[in-house]
């Protein structure tokens, strides 16, 4: 592939998503059900509407590839289902604060031991290195700094609750745009349906990352390249 910029998605590509959400999800749950008076009611329930079993995310699933609206949706659903008095506004809000504040306890950790030899590599090719994530920028610069690669990427976007999120292909365009890049030599690297999309419509190179083989299978029909590992990356790239 003849690539000039590459931009990446985060959780999941860049970071371990199980290690960090997870327990993050747990415990954010977990505030929000106290904040209402209802712990008895189950946080692995709401955890697999969520898309998360046995400690494992689906690939499909809200937490994996949704935002935190469609996540306070979700909540709000069972909550409602239970009698609360539920606004909407006021719930996202709730949800967004204690996932910021359970943030600090989930476990940073790359996908791939060589993850910023991986992106040290690129810049020295000169690659222009960019993040599109639908999460916030606390979190977001919380896990590119422990992972010690914030500094590697020209453009970071980020849920700002105003910029269109993925799929839609804004942030895509607008980094095209931003370093004078031709598309066509342009790469979104992600783990979900909603990255290949998201590259699709903006017309980009789609290059999915597969933890397993049930997520390969879900991305081959909408990637050009399916990686078992970001370590990969090079090797497709010369």
């Amino acid at each position: 592939m003849n690539i000039e910029a590459i931009i990446f998605d985060k959780d999941g590509t860049l970071i371990d998503f199980d290690a960090f959400w997870v327990t993050v999800s747990i415990n954010a749950i977990q505030d929000i059900l106290k904040n209402f008076g209802r712990e008895d009611i189950s946080v692995q329930k709401i955890l697999s509407l969520l898309g998360v079993r046995d400690g494992v995310t689906d690939i499909d699933g809200v937490l994996c590839k949704g935002t935190y609206k469609q996540m306070s949706e979700i909540i709000g659903g069972v909550l409602k289902g239970k009698n609360c008095d539920v606004s909407a506004l006021g719930l996202e809000k709730l949800v967004l604060d204690a996932y910021n504040k359970n943030s600090v306890i989930g476990e940073i950790k790359p996908t791939c031991p060589d993850l910023k030899d991986v992106l040290i590599y690129l810049k020295n090719k000169g690659v222009k290195l960019g993040v599109v994530t639908t999460d916030n920028e606390l979190i977001t610069r919380q896990c590119l700094g422990k992972l010690g690669v914030e500094e590697l990427f020209d453009k970071i976007y980020t849920d700002d609750g105003k910029t269109p999120t993925k799929p839609n292909p804004y942030c895509a365009l607008e980094f095209c745009e931003r370093f004078g890049l031709v598309k066509e030599q342009v790469a979104m690297v992600g783990d979900t349906l909603t990255d290949m999309s998201f590259a699709r419509n903006a017309g980009i190179k789609a290059i999915g990352v597969a933890k397993n083989l049930r997520n390969k299978e879900i991305l081959a029909p909408f990637a050009d390249v399916v990686l078992s590992s970001l370590s990969d990356l090079p090797s497709i790239l010369k």
